[in-house]
């Protein structure tokens, strides 16, 4: 405080001549930073909201060059197939321009509820057939699927019963892009994700070996947690030595932006999990207000990539537990793929000698 207390004292006791001048510079300065807000441009993007394309004479979004329409029909059930929702998109054919558009969903994940994305000719060929979308969890979620366009006409997005689990998809054109990837790794994803978001956790079906790491998946089923229930899970797993380090990866649906789930290793102490969020555009993220709290909460409805770092020393021989456990604050979430990383010694390893600590 002394030290800012001088250099304000000698400020004033510049000349007027300099103080002007010091003023001037500070002014560019604060000037040079301040940036203007501009619209991202993405006009071969588009948001369709379900809950607005459905209703009568609903305003028809501004959409890409290649896309030509959306509508939306109902089909009431008959002798052989229950009642259904189909979303239609009219696209244009425009080879030189993409072959392929990438075609995310974002829907309540409801048991027999299961979306069905297809691709037709105006002839009636069928030229793309998703499987059903999601896996009945209960929870808000997402599926990206990839479209080819070549000699496509329209898309179908079909929802047993009034679609009202449907919130809506995100469209956009995919261009080829020449990439370079090591032989030996694991092979980049087949799309570059428009809001950063990590392709889907794969565990490996053997533990595997490479420059002291080893990499063992621990569980690849879903484990539900809600608050007013079971609010934890827990996974056992046996280590044939102590580690050096330790890493848990798991992938996380409806994660709450501020309320991570907590992490324990052998009862240790709870520490958040560390989840890699996507871009805040995402349409992904949804708003929740809840009464008596000021502010809004955010929930991202898809699956997200969450870890935790361990101390080898918490990790003895033996047996070992594992569990995750809701935030107070958290609302209902799953749990999958589980997998752990541990850091072994081996011939060519580095480290350093601190004798004391920094």
């Amino acid at each position: 405080m002394a030290n800012l207390a001088k250099i304000a004292h000698n400020r004033l006791a510049f000349p007027p001549m300099l103080r002007s001048v010091f003023a001037a510079l500070i002014l560019a300065s604060s000037c040079a930073f301040a940036q203007e807000l501009f619209d991202q441009p993405a006009p071969f993007s588009a948001w369709l909201d379900f809950n607005v394309l459905g209703r009568a004479n609903a305003t028809a979004p501004a959409l890409p060059i290649w896309f030509e329409s959306c509508q939306s029909d109902t089909h009431p059930a008959t002798l052989t197939s229950p009642p259904k929702t189909v979303f239609r998109f009219r696209l244009r054919r425009m080879p030189s321009l993409h072959r392929d558009v990438l075609l995310r969903l974002y829907f309540d994940d409801l048991p027999d509820m299961n979306p069905v994305v297809t691709a037709w000719t105006e002839t009636g060929r069928e030229r793309f057939r998703s499987t059903p979308l999601g896996t009945g969890v209960g929870l808000p979620s997402q599926e990206s699927v990839i479209i080819p366009v070549d000699d496509t006409d329209y898309i179908d997005v079909e929802i047993p019963g009034d679609g009202t689990n449907v919130r809506g998809a995100f469209v956009t054109s995919l261009k080829t892009a020449e990439t370079r990837q090591p032989y030996d790794f694991n092979a980049l994803p087949l799309l570059s994700d428009p809001f950063g978001k990590l392709p889907e956790l794969k565990l490996p079906t053997d533990d595997l070996r490479i420059y002291g790491r080893v990499r063992a998946a621990i569980d690849n089923q879903i484990m539900r947690l809600d608050p007013r229930g079971d609010n934890s899970g827990e996974w056992t797993f046996e280590l044939s030595a102590q580690p050096l380090a330790a890493v848990f990866s798991f992938e996380i649906l409806n994660a709450d932006l501020t309320a991570p789930p907590l992490v324990s290793v052998n009862g240790g102490a709870a520490v958040a999990a560390s989840i890699h969020w996507p871009d805040l555009a995402d349409p992904g993220y949804r708003g929740e207000s809840r009464a008596l709290e000021p502010g809004m909460r955010f929930q991202y409805t898809g699956w997200l990539r969450a870890q935790v770092a361990v101390p080898g020393f918490q990790l003895p021989s033996g047996m070992n537990k594992f569990s995750v456990t809701l935030s107070d604050e958290s609302g209902s979430i799953a749990i999958r793929n589980v997998e752990l990383q541990i850091k072994q010694n081996w011939k060519h390893f580095d480290y350093v000698l601190t004798p004391v600590k920094p």
